[in-house]
């Protein structure tokens, strides 16, 4: 959901809550995080947008320090955001519970200055909202008082139900072409992308990473990692590509030629000695 933070605002009440700290870079990923637990009930504070005056920064600086239980969702852009770093580490420093939100397998506790074992959750390996939610109500730290009146969360715009039975539309057509490829032989279905990408490289390396299903908008959206079999033609698809950090390129590819993709990318070799 685009500018959630406007229709769901932290919570500045006076019962307990959550402090779920993320970088403003990171706004398009913690929704699907963020949402199981406003559904659930759970009161959350959150920090969004520049700090301004000594003011916002004093509010921001109590708010987040009388968090029962501080979330935070863990990224490079994260350690890099010095307001949400500072707020972190100041409740570490007075030893109030903290949780990680590991979107990706990449350890970043000693980066942002926490302790090793401050624990995390590793959103990766998660199946959907509710094991999220599971993962966070049982954190040390989280307690029932936390939690108050569910908020419920649909599609109450023309918008919200265009996309509802456009849903309905898809299901009802992957029926029919399953049922013709299955049963009559009419065609092989192809998969539905949501992203186009032109590069065949590429386009297996995101194919895998979608575990062989289309590649989505959400997919692209939050891929960051790509594990290449070969090297490219052209690095244009890394453009469709917003989060992506790390790139893996067989040794052999990079011997045979080809040059590498500009940015800010982290590029590791696999495969040495011909393997």
């Amino acid at each position: 959901m685009k500018n959630w933070h406007r229709s769901f605002p932290p919570y500045e009440g006076e019962e307990p809550y959550l402090y779920f700290a993320f970088a403003d870079a990171d706004e398009k990923k913690v929704w699907n995080y963020l949402r199981p637990l406003l559904e659930r009930g759970c009161r959350v504070w959150y920090r969004f947008g520049p700090a301004g005056g000594a003011d916002r920064l004093l509010h921001d600086q109590e708010r987040s320090s009388g968090a029962a239980l501080t979330l935070l969702f863990l990224t490079d852009a994260a350690c890099a955001d010095k307001d949400t770093k500072s707020n972190v580490l100041v409740n570490q420093k007075y030893g109030r519970p903290i949780l990680c939100l590991d979107p990706d397998g990449t350890d970043r506790r000693l980066r942002m200055g926490l302790r090793e074992d401050v624990p995390h959750v590793p959103l990766y390996s998660l199946r959907g909202g509710g094991e999220i939610e599971d993962a966070v109500i049982h954190a040390d730290g989280f307690s029932q008082d936390i939690i108050g009146e569910p908020v419920k969360i649909a599609a109450g715009n023309v918008l919200g139900r265009i996309s509802a039975v456009l849903c309905v539309l898809a299901i009802l057509l992957a029926a029919l072409a399953f049922a013709g490829f299955r049963y009559f032989h009419w065609f092989t279905p192809e998969l539905l992308d949501e992203v186009t990408l032109n590069d065949p490289v590429i386009v297996s390396a995101v194919r895998k990473a979608a575990r062989g299903g289309p590649i989505t908008e959400q997919l692209a959206d939050e891929l960051t990692e790509l594990r290449l079999d070969a090297m490219p033609e052209n690095w244009d698809d890394l453009s469709s590509l917003p989060a992506l950090e790390r790139i893996e390129i067989p040794q052999q590819a990079l011997v045979d030629g080809g040059a590498l993709p500009e940015g800010d990318y982290t590029i590791e070799l696999s495969g040495g000695d011909g393997a």
